[in-house]
């Protein structure tokens, strides 16, 4: 019994997961940056390549672009040292570079196979090889009870855009001396975060309807410099005169301050109007502190008796958009992180009511040293209510503790001595197979066995054609 608990604990352990699309709020807004999948498995066609795959933005078109202010990144850990292999996108996103330990780069164009040291490289639109009935398992979480149909419906059919490297295993595994490898997905933005010009528009207080503020987003003052911004509040003073306080500030990530803003007195209507009448005094200084596209913080402090020398913050809510100008706001820093399947999506913030803060934070998560004192207990609880799913509690195969501790470390574990690669988790069960995840792979009936009870599944099938030979992934749809 000693030796069957713990292979049976890490059996499970892999196998109660899901998608990992559009599964928290910054890594949704931010499509290039959203990893969909995470698959690491030997080439069937040469067992001394390891073949790992990184899948991002999810429903993908011909339009589609790995973004050139992202980072893309295979963490990996092999027991002796943390290695990672890391992929730029330049020339309009036309190009990739990779690098890693060891001598591993390779660079060229997307679309096509490219040959580097120690590895090669192919990026661009494949066939989504991912497939489950989302709607059906929404509808699950939300009744208490299975609401899954037969045949169900693939809700993840489309295309996606593959980031696949073949590399050589010996430069990962120490020469074959530390075979096991730890891998893990991540994406990290470099570039083009915060306020971009989308943010131009009428903005105002939906608490407090009746005044607001214009933002309008400008270019550098000098090449290579910050955006700026010109700023005009329409506010009263304390004794209900109008006032219009404005300014020019800098923008710096996701906040544009305006550090000497004014306002105005004096003038009268047209025809009437004379510039030398208008006084201008000072006001003091504001801030507007995005959110996302859509919210934002507006903090000001005042020296002048008018206002009541105060400070104080006001929320605000965009009003208006400027006609086909989209708004993009990105977070620097690593925005997604994956290794086995959709832990984030199942595991986190599951439940109605719960909010989605702690999903961010999860995939905002650099450090694995880190996880478990950070969401273990989330992961508990929601593991103990995914049980009563089929109306039964405590039919989960094993106790949701004990599951929780080996998921929280959401790493995929790959044998790169075995050739063979077709038992999911077989290191964790000392199988003789290579373990990791391949694209054929059906988990989530083996989640929905293991985490709501035996025999629910979500009757859908594999829908993917794929290939025999490298990037292995289906021609795109």
């Amino acid at each position: 019994m000693r030796a069957l608990l713990p292979l049976t604990l890490f059996l499970f352990a892999g196998a109660v997961t899901a998608a990992d699309h559009r599964d928290a709020p910054l890594a949704t807004a931010d499509p290039s940056a959203d990893i969909n999948d995470i698959y690491a498995f030997m080439n069937p066609n040469d067992p001394n390549e390891v073949i790992l795959v990184n899948t991002v933005v999810p429903f993908a078109n011909y339009n589609s672009r790995f973004s050139d202010a992202v980072e893309y990144r295979f963490n990996i850990d092999n027991g002796a040292a943390q290695l990672r292999i890391s992929c730029r996108f330049t020339d309009q996103s036309n190009r990739v570079s990779c690098t890693g330990p060891n001598g591993l780069a390779a660079s060229g164009g997307i679309e096509r196979t490219v040959i580097g040291s120690g590895m090669r490289v192919w990026a661009g639109l494949r066939d989504d090889p991912f497939f489950f009935d989302g709607p059906a398992f929404n509808r699950t979480r939300a009744t208490l009870a299975p609401a899954f149909t037969n045949p169900g419906v693939n809700s993840f059919t489309g295309n996606t855009l593959a980031l696949v490297l073949a590399v050589d295993r010996s430069r990962l595994n120490n020469g074959g001396t530390n075979p096991v490898l730890k891998v893990w997905g991540a994406t990290q933005r470099l570039g083009e975060t915060g306020i971009s010009p989308g943010f131009t528009g009428l903005w105002y207080d939906a608490s407090k309807p009746g005044f607001g503020a214009h933002i309008e987003v400008l270019a550098p003052a000098a090449p290579g410099g910050p955006d700026r911004v010109a700023f005009a509040w329409y506010v009263y003073n304390d004794f209900g005169q109008q006032r219009w306080i404005v300014g020019e500030g800098s923008i710096a990530g996701d906040t544009a301050t305006i550090a000497n803003a004014v306002f105005t007195s004096g003038g009268l209507f047209p025809p009437n109007f004379n510039s030398a009448q208008v006084q201008t005094k000072p006001f003091g200084t504001v801030s507007f502190r995005a959110n996302n596209c859509n919210s934002a913080v507006l903090t000001y402090v005042s020296g002048d008796a008018e206002f009541g020398n105060r400070q104080g913050q006001i929320a605000l809510t965009r009003l208006t958009q400027i006609k086909d100008q989209p708004c993009t706001f990105f977070s620097a820093g690593q925005v997604d992180r994956m290794g086995r399947p959709g832990i984030n999506t199942v595991l986190i913030n599951v439940l109605p009511g719960t909010g989605t803060a702690l999903k961010d934070a999860y995939n905002r998560a650099p450090d694995p040293a880190t996880w478990a004192a950070q969401f273990q207990s989330e992961m508990q609880s929601n593991l103990a209510a995914l049980d009563t799913l089929d109306g039964v509690t405590g039919n989960a195969l094993l106790p949701a503790a004990t599951l929780a501790s080996v998921l929280v470390d959401d790493r995929l574990l790959i044998d790169t001595s075995k050739a063979n690669c077709n038992a999911y988790l077989a290191v964790e069960l000392g199988l003789s197979d290579c373990g990791g995840r391949t694209l054929a792979r059906d988990i989530i009936d083996d989640s929905l066995g293991a985490i709501v009870g035996p025999g629910v599944s979500d009757n859908v099938a594999n829908d993917s054609i794929f290939l025999s030979d490298f990037p292995f992934l289906g021609r795109p749809l």
